[in-house]
């Protein structure tokens, strides 16, 4: 109860300092808002995901999760029982935060694509669903999970172009970038923890390009991931930062001469915010 409580609060923070498209001077971050937050079309991708998952929530199955971000990075993984239906409702992405994904990608076109947190392929899916003909490359701590992810990948015919590398990150993220070569597109969805979060940002950061875009969940899990985040946005590399409280958006383009940090909203959340 006690972390529901400071979540709301760092939600009313940020809600209340947030603009929507209407306030931002940036034609980039304009078209962002637009593709993104105010997309309004349907996909029957979205139809599909959402059907995998509701099979997932009415499913009896328990999973022997191997979690290495529990405590810290450490060789040896904390095991747990977990319903596959907690996993399906509490750790996947929400359909909201998919939708976006999947819109994301689906304006960006990205070649190559990392996620660091595979869990039961919820965010996979949508993230794969936009981008067909990409290699795609997801990290997963847990057999079991990624197991499970692979059989649902497969189920919407999206096993042909990902891959899903079992196994601590600092064990398998160097293989994944080396396999990539660079990174147009990365979700950090793993290991909600702040010195791991910047460790995995630099190595990924090596592997990235003018054009690419790192994508951050949970900023706001904990005062540490905040923290991490205001520091990635402090990075001299980093260029823009676009912070949407459930996913935030981080880009390396020199062409943006000057460093700028945006929190956005959708229009709907404050409707008399038009001008």
């Amino acid at each position: 109860m006690r972390h529901f409580w400071q979540h709301a609060a760092r939600f009313l923070t940020f809600y209340f300092s947030a603009n929507t498209r209407f306030q931002v001077h940036s034609p980039f971050v304009f078209e962002l808002a637009n593709n993104v937050l105010e997309d309004r079309r349907w996909y029957y991708a979205f139809r599909d995901v959402e059907a995998i998952r509701g099979n997932m929530l009415g499913s009896a199955v328990v999973l022997d999760v191997a979690d290495y971000g529990a405590v810290s990075i450490k060789p040896t993984p904390v095991h747990r029982a977990v319903p596959l239906r907690r996993l399906a409702w509490v750790s996947a992405s929400s359909p909201g935060q998919g939708r976006r994904l999947f819109r994301l990608a689906n304006w960006l076109k990205p070649r190559r694509v990392l996620e660091l947190g595979t869990s039961v392929g919820v965010g996979a899916m949508y993230l794969a669903s936009a981008v067909r003909d990409a290699m795609f490359i997801s990290l997963e701590g847990s057999e079991a999970c990624a197991h499970v992810a692979r059989a649902n990948l497969g189920i919407l015919n999206l096993h042909r172009h990902t891959e899903v590398m079992v196994g601590p990150f600092h064990q398998t993220l160097q293989p994944a970038l080396e396999a990539l070569g660079k990174v147009d597109l990365a979700f950090f969805d793993g290991h909600h923890r702040k010195m791991p979060t910047l460790e995995y940002f630099e190595e990924v950061l090596e592997h990235t390009h003018e054009r690419s875009v790192l994508v951050f969940d949970d900023i706001y899990w904990s005062a540490e991931m905040t923290a991490a985040w205001e520091q990635i946005c402090q990075h001299p590399r980093v260029t823009l930062t676009v912070d949407c409280f459930d996913l935030a958006f981080v880009f390396v383009n020199p062409d943006f001469k000057i460093k700028q940090h945006f929190r956005l909203v959708p229009v709907s959340w404050k409707p008399w915010k038009i001008w």
